[in-house]
């Protein structure tokens, strides 16, 4: 019989370089205080800072060092991070720091910090910024103007701030982090996990140190912040890996563990939550329109109905909000509303087509995740060679005239769109086993009835990743 250890997976503590890493008294807010630095020197770089005319937009984008690190480096890594490691990120991201600091000095200020609602825990803010979020994307370009990457920045860190200095135990991170959702649903097959090791000296530890409140203060060897019960911990979906209760363990039980994708021993839920729902619908029609960018002819497709509409009523002026409404919020009703009829194929009970759709979320978001993952690398492989020139010129502009005059020649991507159509096709179809898997041990009775929409979803976004490289 197989020890709980073994089972888990290997416990990267008894590497010895790692452990010392963990238990140092400043992880992670040494590499959080980094990363808040890189942060803060962005948004001032980025203050104020409109691309002149006669500059491309796009081109501008990747050649601005604030658009590309955050949007063209950044984010499509946290994307890959969060699926294949879970919530890493959040061990390194510099709004916990800022939350974690103003919620201490508010606290010494004796200001009483409320408690997180019960509606904000479950993530339906969250909702919210994501899609509003997704909508300053389309309507005002928030990507590829420096300066509202700078104003998004700012706000985010501000927001931090004020949250943690009214609300105590984590709030930021737990109900209003705009990618909050994103890693928690993202990252619950990672292969980075926080666990205990024995539940035997779990049982018979008489501590509790990693639980006791009166440790949450702590600088170091926290009890959870996020408020979670390390011994019991079956799920990667709300750990922020901050190794906390690692510290606070005295029986030294607790593990770091690295382990194959979407552990057989993790809890699975046979219904995902509304908000989680709707965000996995928004994303995917997000994740869909971000796939048909890559490929002309499928995003004159993906775009044909909208732009007739924006035509037909001269809407030219807000064409962006209308395309981005669309991808986010029609589209996607189209798309579940055919989902949801494939799944209840054989049913005479209309409303199994919304009940469906708490069903298929979690094993779709995870074609929708791979769907994500192949778009971030075609992006990250053709922005990351303007870095060399983006640290020379930060803003840009001289970089982005010099190519659109053909003065110098615009950076080659690191890899042809023929081998990232490759490796997305391949990510498509791992994570059509993984879905199939997912849906069998959370609903194993019923899970054979919704392969097809699996299936339809896969096809889906197999088919515009082929067309990257190979239709032309």
């Amino acid at each position: 019989m197989k020890n709980t250890s073994d089972y888990h997976g290997y416990n990267l503590l008894r590497i010895r370089p790692i452990r010392s890493l963990v238990l140092w008294p400043v992880f992670p807010y040494i590499f959080q205080t980094i990363m808040l630095a890189v942060f803060i020197s962005l948004a001032v770089i980025g203050w104020g800072h409109f691309a002149p005319k006669g500059v491309n937009g796009k081109l501008h984008a990747k050649s601005n060092i604030v658009n590309l690190m955050i949007w063209g480096l950044w984010w499509p890594s946290m994307v890959w991070l969060a699926v294949l490691f879970g919530r890493v990120w959040c061990m390194v991201c510099p709004l916990e720091l800022v939350a974690n600091g103003t919620e201490r000095v508010g606290r010494r200020m004796g200001v009483r910090q409320r408690v997180l609602g019960r509606w904000l825990r479950s993530g339906a803010l969250i909702v919210g910024i994501y899609a509003l979020i997704q909508l300053l994307v389309a309507g005002i370009h928030l990507h590829r103007v420096p300066a509202y990457t700078s104003f998004f920045l700012w706000g985010l860190l501000g927001t931090a701030g004020l949250v943690g200095f009214l609300i105590k135990d984590r709030a930021f991170c737990r109900g209003f982090c705009p990618v909050g959702l994103l890693l928690g649903t993202y990252g619950r097959g990672g292969m980075l996990a926080v666990r205990a090791g024995s539940g035997q000296v779990c049982s018979s530890c008489t501590g509790k140190d990693c639980i006791m409140a009166c440790n949450r203060t702590r600088f170091s060897g926290r009890s959870c912040p996020s408020l979670l019960n390390p011994p019991k911990l079956n799920s990667s979906r709300d750990c922020l890996v901050c190794g906390q209760c690692i510290k606070s363990c005295t029986p030294d039980n607790m593990q770091l563990v690295l382990r194959r994708p979407f552990h057989r021993a993790d809890a699975r839920e046979p219904l995902a939550s509304w908000p989680a729902t709707i965000f996995v619908m928004l994303v995917s029609g997000f994740v869909t329109g971000e796939l048909c960018s890559e490929w002309s002819t499928a995003q004159a497709i993906f775009l044909w109905l909208p732009e007739r509409f924006i035509d037909h009523f001269s809407l030219s002026a807000v064409g962006g909000w209308i395309e981005g409404v669309w991808m986010i919020l029609v589209y996607p009703m189209v798309l579940w509303f055919v989902l949801g009829v494939l799944s209840s194929l054989g049913s005479r009970d209309a409303s199994m087509i919304i009940k469906s759709w708490r069903l298929l979320a979690l094993p779709l978001a995870v074609i929708i995740s791979a769907g994500h993952m192949a778009k971030g690398l075609a992006k990250f492989v053709s922005w990351v060679g303007f870095l060399p020139s983006a640290v020379k010129d930060p803003p840009g502009i001289m970089t982005a005239l010099e190519i659109s005059s053909k003065a110098v020649p615009h950076p080659a991507p690191l890899l042809s769109i023929s081998v990232v159509s490759l490796m997305g096709m391949a990510l498509v179809a791992a994570s059509m086993y993984f879905s199939l898997r997912e849906s069998r041990l959370a609903n194993p009775e019923t899970y054979h009835q919704r392969l097809a929409p699996k299936l339809a979803l896969a096809i889906l976004f197999a088919c515009i990743v082929f067309g990257w490289g190979y239709i032309k």
